[in-house]
């Protein structure tokens, strides 16, 4: 190894920025650089909040170099297309780079089954880019067209928090808009009771959003959406949101993949094959007991900071500890009421469950001053610093 060992971070959310601030703050002997294809870090569980107008779209990003200090970390925006785990190998857009220890904290990319239009564009909220075009396309046809639509594929935490923003964002300005949300399989939400499924059943039956399960969108051409019950939705905007696959970026090596590409990991988060490749957040097959955990901050959060912490021990010839992900809980924020568990099955909800999760989400983000932002909403529901349509 050389004498001043190069680690390399692929990856800047919540998982590659925790991986950084352990790095740092035990300052191993080490050239530390953060890759990512955009400059900035995103708040991703409040992108559909880019359609409620609830939070600042400002306060959603946070440029890297007013979180991570550049004179301890170099960060470089490239889009890497690939990992030569053998050869210890990033290659990006721009050019490739020789790594002794690689944290791969990539995250996840919508996953379309096999789907594609054959003509027009699928939206998704899965980035602030993709989100502010679903943003500027709702606009657009607001301003252009006597009757307007969404489709949204997929009626899982995602789909329903966009629709829910959607109606929570236009709702306001009395605006016509006709929002469908079809889901594939014959019941939304399963791990919710009956009585809470019925509950949001009813509950977007009272705001006007068109919920279907056992539907499939067929077919999407020319705004036209064609949905498997012979249902077509003309003047249609679509929204996929029906499932996300981990971004591992052509890794080259010998790798264990789930189903939705994540990677097998020991229980220090490296891979087996390849002990100098750490991986965490969505692109880990992250475990409880025997079972995988689901994608959520809480689980990149503390992946990200473990992986952090084991390449510094690697770095010093200490032991590695072992990754046990404690699951705090989660919110489904639906506009202007909520669904949750927290801390091992207590349930939240109502307006309640929305303060919590807006408060939460302020608690974890990057910037104080963009935090503030979220606690504002906690404490009123009501405002809109950022409307949809003036």
């Amino acid at each position: 190894m050389k004498a001043i060992p190069d680690v390399f971070v692929v990856g800047g959310g919540f998982a590659g920025l925790q991986a950084v601030k352990a790095l740092t703050r035990r300052r191993p002997r080490a050239r530390i650089t953060l890759v990512d294809s955009n400059p900035y870090a995103t708040m991703l569980p409040a992108l559909p909040d880019v359609l409620s107008g609830r939070i600042n779209r400002n306060a959603l990003i946070r440029p890297f170099n007013e979180i991570i200090s550049p004179r301890r970390v170099r960060v470089l925006t490239d889009e890497v297309t690939s990992v030569d785990a053998p050869r210890r190998t990033i290659y990006g857009r721009q050019q490739s780079y020789r790594y002794d220890y690689l944290i791969l904290t990539s995250g996840s990319t919508p996953r379309y089954y096999g789907f594609a239009p054959l003509k027009g564009q699928l939206h998704s909220v899965h980035s602030y880019g993709a989100a502010n075009a679903l943003r500027n396309a709702v606009v657009e046809q607001v301003r252009s067209t006597a009757r307007c639509s969404l489709v949204v594929v997929g009626a899982g935490y995602t789909g329903l928090e966009v629709a829910a923003s959607l109606h929570h964002g236009l709702a306001p300005n009395g605006v016509q808009f006709q929002i469908t949300v079809i889901e594939v399989a014959d019941e939304i939400l399963p791990f919710l009771k009956p009585t809470e499924r019925q509950a949001a059943r009813e509950f977007f039956g009272s705001i006007g959003v068109d919920l279907r399960s056992g539907v499939s969108l067929q077919r999407y051409a020319d705004g036209t959406a064609e949905l498997s019950d012979g249902t077509r939705v003309e003047n249609a905007l679509v929204c996929w949101a029906a499932g996300m696959q981990a971004e591992c970026h052509n890794l080259t090596g010998t790798v264990e993949r789930t189903e939705d590409g994540r990677l097998g990991t020991n229980d220090y988060l490296q891979l087996p094959a390849h002990p100098e490749v750490f991986v965490a957040g969505d692109a880990a097959d992250l475990h409880k007991g025997d079972r995988s955990v689901r994608r959520a901050v809480n689980f990149a959060y503390y992946s990200g900071r473990t992986a952090g912490r084991n390449v510094a021990a690697r770095l010093a010839g200490r032991p590695l500890r072992a990754f046990r992900p404690v699951d705090l809980g989660w919110v489904i924020p639906l506009g202007g009421i909520s669904w949750g568990r927290i801390f091992g099955g207590i349930p939240v909800g109502g307006r309640f469950g929305l303060r919590l999760h807006y408060a939460m989400a302020g608690f974890r983000h990057f910037g104080a001053a963009d935090a503030v932002e979220f606690y504002k909403t906690a404490f009123n529901l009501s405002r809109r610093p950022d409307p949809i349509l003036p």
